[in-house]
């Protein structure tokens, strides 16, 4: 995939990938006691998940997030009500405000995600859908991101926050199809700001 002035788009992406994970780290640590507490409050289970996902050009990668779930499937097939694993109440909420995707600032800091881009397939998922849908890889050509064009854009069905189906995940695959051609310093902003919109006001 060629993009005009790529090395240039390519550095200054980095440099605020960088700035952004401080300060996504610092908003992570400040939270961190609020969201222990809270979880104690509900189980026992652990504070962190860690989850085996795709990053850029197919290679695997660890991803850390604030557990969302009652069990860590780290390399899931399943959609959210495939199985018998739920979404906790405290989840639900560090869901709903992205709360539970912060830890993934040490994922950015170590070059392995970027703020913006193509979300990132837990591996099993990602396999399968794969098999399923035709030129699927493509989106990993670029560095996958926490937020995209497509989690601003797209509307699933009724409580959930990422597709639960092949064809949700089709209509994501034409929003990410769209931001490798497109992407740019000014869509990335446009993303960015977008995305704390949902953030405070979803």
């Amino acid at each position: 995939v060629t993009h005009p002035s790529l090395g240039v788009y390519t550095f200054i992406k980095r440099v605020i990938d960088i700035i952004g994970a401080l300060v996504l780290g610092l908003i992570t640590a400040f939270l961190l006691p609020f969201v222990y507490i809270a979880m104690r409050m509900e189980d026992d289970g652990p504070l962190f998940i860690a989850q085996k996902r795709i990053g850029q050009y197919n290679q695997p990668m660890t991803v850390w997030k604030f557990r969302s779930m009652w069990q860590n499937e780290s390399s899931s097939k399943s959609w959210v009500g495939e199985g018998v694993n739920v979404v906790t109440k405290v989840g639900a909420f560090l869901r709903k405000t992205s709360i539970d995707e912060f830890p993934q600032f040490m994922n950015i800091l170590r070059g392995e995600l970027s703020l913006i881009g193509p979300r990132s397939d837990i591996a099993g998922l990602g396999q399968r859908l794969s098999q399923h849908i035709p030129y699927y890889n493509i989106r990993y050509v670029i560095k996958p991101g926490i937020s995209g064009w497509a989690q601003i854009n797209q509307r699933y069905a009724t409580g959930n926050i990422s597709p639960q189906s092949i064809e949700e995940t089709k209509v994501r695959l034409a929003y990410d199809f769209y931001y490798i051609k497109q992407r740019s310093i000014v869509l990335d902003f446009i993303i960015m700001l977008k995305t704390f919109k949902r953030i405070f006001f979803r």
